[in-house]
């Protein structure tokens, strides 16, 4: 069991938005039955040295608050703050494959948004390998895509109907992909306290970035965290 505090910092996609930073408790638990690790929790279902599959729920930081949108530029796009609406944060629930092998660990996600934000699914690979350097120092490159299904994506990257009646010209990605690759690493300050980050960078696709809502060609996130291992 540790516990903790963590940052986490999401750059501004959305036109004249500014970095975010969210302050998240830390949380995490192992054990033969389920897990705990910060936003992300989960059971095991079936399990070996080698393969697992997992029922997983997690909390999707993406979001859209409208009042940090530049009025200005939305105007070049004859688009004004009131007709706009908000996007807000998902609550995931779904299963989980993962694969170890003695060159790194392969993982393969499928979830559904249950908390009535998209009301869509998301698709992720993700590719690891876990590298300790020394007795204190592990670090974790990763490389994935995910695949949001279009009413995910055309509610984070889209214009909604909503927003279509009050006269914004309709957009809609439909379903993207979103390439991504990240670096993580741990560092234990003492037995019991352990400093951690991790910094993820998506790459956009042209559907995404053609969106009237968006102003960037990447999406990068940054986490920090330090906690107390019991």
């Amino acid at each position: 069991l540790s516990v903790g505090l963590g940052m986490v910092s999401s750059s501004g996609i959305y036109i004249g938005e500014k970095t975010e930073i969210t302050p998240v408790p830390i949380v995490s638990y192992e054990s033969n039955d389920f897990f705990i690790r910060g936003l992300y929790a989960g059971a095991h279902l079936y399990k070996n040295n080698l393969f697992s599959v997992n029922a997983i729920a997690n909390i999707n930081m993406m979001n859209l608050d409208v009042d940090d949108l530049n009025t200005d530029q939305l105007a070049a796009k004859n688009i004004n703050k009131s007709q706009l609406e908000d996007r807000d944060r998902s609550v995931d629930v779904g299963v989980e494959s993962v694969l170890r092998m003695p060159y790194g660990l392969f993982s393969l996600q499928a979830v559904h948004d249950v908390g009535g934000a998209s009301k869509g699914a998301e698709l992720r690979l993700n590719y690891q390998y876990f590298w300790r350097v020394n007795q204190q120092l592990n670090i974790t490159p990763n490389i994935g895509l995910e695949w949001l299904s279009n009413k995910r994506a055309n509610y984070y990257y889209g214009i909604l109907d909503s927003e279509i009646a009050r006269g914004v010209a309709a957009y809609k990605p439909n379903d993207v992909i979103l390439p991504h690759v990240s670096l993580g690493a741990s560092y234990a300050l003492t037995e019991q306290i352990r400093l951690s980050g991790i910094v993820t960078q998506k790459f956009l696709p042209s559907k995404v970035k053609n969106s009237p809502l968006i102003d960037e060609n990447v999406a990068l996130n940054t986490y920090i965290g330090l906690t107390y291992k019991f």
